[in-house]
């Protein structure tokens, strides 16, 4: 009888750490077991801040998602987020000796591609294959055993600041877990919620996190471009909590319950004053006026990285949002309004098992994480050293 394939998933967000316990069927499903998600306090944009306090939310959850699967992994795949993470182009061509294409010729073309410098403060977290060359006809997809005399390989690096991704294993590890892999958590929601169909015609994947959102655009079925703005559903309950004089759990409770972007509410809300002894009266209208002056600056900056996108009539799948601070009323009419594209929220799909608790846009990251676990148990180890490494990634998101 084969052996069953678990993994564990951690998704490290500014506001809440999400673990995941799932089996990958042989049929490609994801049957998740177990999941859990504990509020944390100690992180700001995807960057560790309070060590010990967000190893006691990683460790609370993933036990949680342990207990519930009835298993106890202590290996993890785990999401890496925050505006530090960057891509770089690279690309490599090389003759044939054989004539034939063989599969380690592929390999090799796509290894040069990716030894990118990098520079001293980086690390490469992943490599993304965006297309293949025979004899400079581009568009190949599988170019294993044409005949050919060169090769050539299209490439982007992602890459980390490596401060920052010392501090996530450390954090994993305090918690008593240990970092099988990380996995940028913007292409990690995308591999969640997006359709083959849906990148090939073109869209854009906005990730709507606590501290950060992610930006991605895919089109003719690859990745063309990648951002994170330090920017997210933290940022409207931190404006409330100042602009109202509540505290954050107020605030967060206002924005998740009464807040809508583009409403035209009047009247008050009662809130129990910081002091405990009385009610605060909150005018509606001054809520409304602070979330959309946040949402409009979110909006420039998300603009901003469209703005380098040569389109011609725009995504033609729209936009898709993930992420807990996309579920904020109104976000998705207003972006529509003003771009003049369709927008979804986007839930995971291709799931068994327990999927109703994780098919929400707030767990799309983690589940994009497993996803890419289920795909390494898969993954072949041809090489050692830097080859082995740059061929996992390259077959984990080609």
């Amino acid at each position: 009888m084969p052996k069953r394939q678990l993994m564990l998933a951690l998704d490290v967000g500014t506001t809440k750490v999400s673990a995941l316990v799932a089996e990958a069927k042989p049929d490609g499903e994801l049957a998740v077991l177990g999941i859990a998600a504990t509020p944390v306090v100690g992180m700001r944009r995807g960057l560790v801040f309070e060590v010990e306090r967000v190893a006691l939310a990683i460790r609370d959850a993933a036990n949680r998602a342990n207990s519930m699967a009835g298993s106890d992994l202590a290996q993890a795949a785990v999401a890496i987020n925050g505006d530090h993470l960057t891509i770089t182009p690279g690309q490599a061509k090389i003759s044939l000796k054989s004539g034939v294409i063989r599969d380690e010729d592929v390999r090799s073309v796509l290894a040069r591609a990716a030894h990118v410098d990098l520079g001293s403060e980086r690390e490469m977290v992943r490599v993304i294959r965006r297309g293949i060359a025979v004899d400079g006809f581009r568009g190949v997809a599988d170019p294993q055993g044409m005949v050919a005399h060169t090769l050539e390989a299209d490439v982007f690096v992602v890459s980390g600041l490596s401060t920052v991704i010392r501090n996530l294993r450390h954090v994993v590890s305090m918690a008593g877990f240990s970092v099988a892999s990380l996995v940028p958590a913007p292409e990690a929601s995308a591999t969640a919620v997006l359709t083959a169909d849906e990148r090939q015609v073109g869209v854009v994947h906005l990730d709507v996190g606590g501290g950060t959102t992610g930006i991605s655009v895919y089109r003719g079925g690859h990745l063309e471009y990648f951002g994170v703005i330090p920017l997210g559903g933290e940022s409207i309950t931190s404006d409330l909590s100042v602009g109202l004089g509540v505290v954050p759990t107020q605030a967060e409770r206002l924005k998740l319950e009464h807040a809508a972007v583009g409403s035209e509410r009047e009247g008050t809300l009662e809130v129990r004053a910081v002091s405990g002894q009385s009610v605060k009266l909150i005018p509606i209208k001054e809520l409304q006026d602070i979330v959309a002056a946040r949402v409009d600056e979110w909006t420039d900056y998300v603009e901003q990285h469209l703005q380098r996108i040569e389109w011609t009539k725009g995504p033609s799948a729209g936009v898709v949002m993930t992420g807990g601070g996309a579920l904020l009323k109104g976000l998705g009419s207003h972006l529509e309004e003003r771009w003049g594209w369709p927008v979804r929220l986007g839930t995971p799909f291709g799931l068994g098992g327990l999927s109703d608790l994780s098919r929400s846009p707030g767990y799309a990251t983690v589940v994009g994480v497993a996803k890419a676990g289920a795909q390494q148990a898969q993954t072949r180890e041809p090489e050692s050293g830097w080859r082995r490494a740059v061929q996992f990634w390259v077959n984990l998101w080609k």
